[in-house]
């Protein structure tokens, strides 16, 4: 062969026929359009979000009940396989919805990556979203011991009891504390059911109305607790501190709220970002909440005595064509730079609500015989 025979040959080793050709354009189009689409719908939902968040702002609300309405977790619902209510048969319907304590934590991914929006309404007029950075102030988890094959071990028998604290006098922030109490076996539906049918309806630890300092021992076997005290400044979200405490303790994701005593609660610190939109002429609130939640579920509704402090449980939610979910409200309240003015109403029953919030949390405090050191720096400043 000739050599302009072989270089024709080279040359056209990655030719490309002109049909070919308008194929691989028109992937090449589709793809950009289908980016281009999918882009253009994230933005037309944040662009609704905003819209929506800016459309609550109801005159009967307030803004501190726009706080609560939008940094309220809800977590999807779950419910016991009948296969696992056996000898319960009768009784089925009876079983409340319970939800996994990983679901809780997964509730929180976003909120602790972007902020929770929350709006208000400012000086009667300016409709702002105020963004607010959740984080981990404080948890505790009490399980019942009783339940036959519930095998829980005491501080100090196993190698698995780790300690990490560092204190302040002064309530000031140092560094965080966690304790792992021990670590959890294998449990099934009856015994858990039957434990928890006698512990639920304890009558020294029911409603808030004890006398002034008087402390009772909160029902249940503390297995883990975490008390934050860093700076609010050097502090992570929320979902990177539960992450890296799951390490130490795997069960914090995978826990159910039905198997956790009255005495199980959670605290969330949380800090102002930013706000939409941005102005010198609009005003500033830089107002921080730790917020008190409920971390137990009755299990059946034979327990429907059971009361936690303010009536405040996890509450199902239903919505069109969404699955069954649970909302844990606010029981308790904590405020740093709080000013009634920026965010309740003018008179009696808006000072009474936000009262009634912070007497609950100290009160709260107080029957747990803990120290928080969060709210002590509320408390104090």
């Amino acid at each position: 062969m000739s050599n302009s025979g072989r270089s024709r040959v080279k040359k056209d080793r990655f030719y490309s026929p002109p049909a070919m050709r308008r194929y691989h354009q028109q992937q090449q189009q589709q793809q950009q359009q289908e980016e281009e689409e999918e882009e253009a719908m994230k933005l037309e939902e944040k662009k609704e979000e905003l819209e929506c968040l800016m459309s609550d702002t109801s005159v009967s609300m307030t803004n501190l009940d726009r706080f609560m309405k939008h940094t309220t977790p809800i977590v999807t619902a779950q419910h016991f396989p009948k296969t696992s209510l056996k000898g319960w048969r009768k009784d089925e319907d009876d079983f409340h919805p319970y939800f996994l304590l990983g679901d809780l934590w997964e509730s929180f991914k976003e909120w602790s990556a972007y902020g929770v929006g929350v709006p208000l309404v400012l000086n009667e007029q300016d409709s702002v979203v105020q963004y607010y950075a959740p984080s981990l102030s404080a948890i505790q988890l009490y399980v019942d011991p009783s339940a036959p094959t519930m095998s829980v071990r005491r501080p100090g028998e196993d190698s698995d009891y780790e300690s990490s604290r560092a204190t302040s006098s002064d309530g000031s922030y140092e560094a965080g504390e966690a304790v792992v109490h021990g670590s959890r076996a294998t449990k099934n539906i009856d015994s858990i059911a039957k434990s928890f049918n006698k512990l639920m309806i304890g009558d020294d630890f029911v409603g808030c109305d004890s006398d002034e300092g008087e402390i009772r021992n909160p029902p249940g076997l503390l297995i883990f607790e975490y008390f934050e005290r860093t700076s609010p400044f050097q502090r992570p979200p929320l979902a990177n501190t539960i992450s890296d405490l799951e390490t130490k303790f795997p069960e914090l994701k995978t826990y159910r709220s039905c198997e956790l005593t009255q005495s199980s609660w959670l605290s969330v610190a949380w800090y102002p970002i930013y706000r939409i939109p941005v102005g010198p002429s609009l005003q500033s609130v830089d107002t921080s909440f730790l917020t008190f939640h409920s971390l137990s579920t009755p299990l059946r509704s034979t327990d429907a005595d059971w009361v936690h402090p303010n009536g405040s449980t996890a509450r199902e939610v239903h919505e069109a064509q969404m699955p069954c979910r649970l909302s844990l409200p606010i029981f308790g309240l904590a405020v740093y730079k709080f000013k009634n003015s920026d965010w309740m109403k003018d008179g009696v029953h808006g000072n009474e609500k936000i009262n009634s919030l912070v007497n609950s949390a100290d009160n709260w405090l107080r029957k747990m015989d803990v120290h928080h050191p969060d709210y002590i720096f509320f408390k104090n400043h």
